[in-house]
């Protein structure tokens, strides 16, 4: 097998006292560090270890203290990193360049280079108060397009997101306002019950007891009619609902839910596996024949290049299933792309444009 060195050049200040260790997608994300110990060499660290060929990592380092608390490397900010990532084709070196280590400042100090939210407010809901952010042209009228955004954190600014990377959504849409297709985004925060909210079938992560009907009511009878009270009703055909991950899954299974209720779908890597691949039985008896779905996957989405492959089949495979149950499926698959942030930023201009084209067709 390919024999792997992964290299530390240098580590920040502030690194804890005690074991560093390797994890990522090839551990489960594990925090044990048997088997997976950095040795400390000079100002850095280095381990060996083997792969087989055409592996796909993501990994990241962490520290187990003296007293066994675990600490994950982070940002310069002390907030979440990204993994860093590799395909794995032979002998190879991947640098590590660990810039910090996550603390209490939690990455609120994190500079953008992304537009934010121009208004965020908040609604009642029966989990709290929901947060809306929102986003529009400058100098638009308020009868536009409407988009509405899972995973809200993540998807204008990076000083609020998961790991430090959003998708630029208000570049994204303001380059499409410019070429004469502006839009209004309410984009919805979530925290740690994302897997509970998105996830509309029982399992292991939402601890079998899923919120997403719940949440989808809430959006439907709480939030679009606030929007329509603010800026003036948006026609479900001018209505998007878009996500990716488990965002994905709940946008398609919104859209199957309650049909006429979104002109378009935006499914950017959907994880339908929850429950054995529930989503696929479930949806075998709905449709929604005036809709418009976009559809992708990246070809780094897996464990590994086979891996990956696979799962841009069920992409195609889910294609098909959803042809004769809408209106339109547009498939895109992203070469070169994994599951992340960096990823759907790379894909959303083209979405935002197919969508907004489109309308002009209605």
């Amino acid at each position: 097998m390919p024999r792997v060195r992964f290299e530390i050049s240098s580590l920040p200040p502030g690194t804890p006292p005690g074991e560093l260790f390797l994890t990522g997608t090839h551990r489960a994300w594990a925090s044990d560090p048997a088997g997976w110990t950095f040795e400390r060499a000079g100002p850095g660290a280095v381990l060996d270890a083997e792969f087989p060929e055409g592996t796909l990592l993501g990994v990241k380092v962490r520290a187990r203290t003296p007293s066994g608390d675990i600490v994950e490397e982070g940002d310069r900010w002390g907030g979440r990193a990204s993994a860093y990532q590799a395909v794995i084709r032979g002998d190879t070196t991947v640098l590590l360049p660990v810039a910090g280590w996550q603390d209490a400042r939690e990455g609120r100090d994190r500079p953008s280079s992304c537009a934010p939210a121009r208004e965020e407010f908040s609604l009642p809901a029966p989990w709290g108060e929901q947060v809306v952010r929102l986003w529009w042209p400058e100098g638009a009228p308020d009868d536009l397009p409407l988009l509405i955004l899972h995973d809200g954190q993540n998807v204008f600014d990076e000083a609020p997101t998961f790991a430090g990377a959003s998708w630029d959504a208000a570049g994204a849409a303001l380059a499409l306002a410019q070429a004469g297709h502006p839009v209004r985004i309410a984009a919805l925060p979530v925290g740690d019950e994302r897997s509970r909210r998105y996830v509309p079938f029982p399992f292991e992560l939402n601890s079998f007891d899923s919120g997403a009907d719940e949440y989808l009511d809430w959006i439907r009878e709480a939030l679009k009619p606030e929007l329509a009270r603010r800026f003036g009703p948006v026609t479900p055909a001018r209505t998007a609902l878009a996500g990716s991950s488990f965002g994905g899954l709940i946008t398609l299974y919104a859209g199957l839910r309650d049909p006429g209720e979104y002109g378009t779908w935006g499914v950017l890597s959907p994880a339908i596996w929850p429950a054995d691949f529930a989503l696929r039985r479930w949806m075998a008896e709905r449709s929604d024949p005036q809709a418009r779905v976009w559809l992708d996957m990246g070809d780094h989405e897996g464990a590994d290049l086979k891996g990956a492959a696979e799962i841009v089949g069920l992409t195609q495979d889910l294609a098909a299933e959803l042809r004769p149950r809408v209106r339109e499926v547009r498939v895109t698959i992203g070469a070169g792309h994994w599951h992340d942030e960096a990823a759907w930023r790379a894909r959303l201009p083209e979405f935002l444009r197919w969508w907004l084209s489109g309308l002009e067709e209605t």
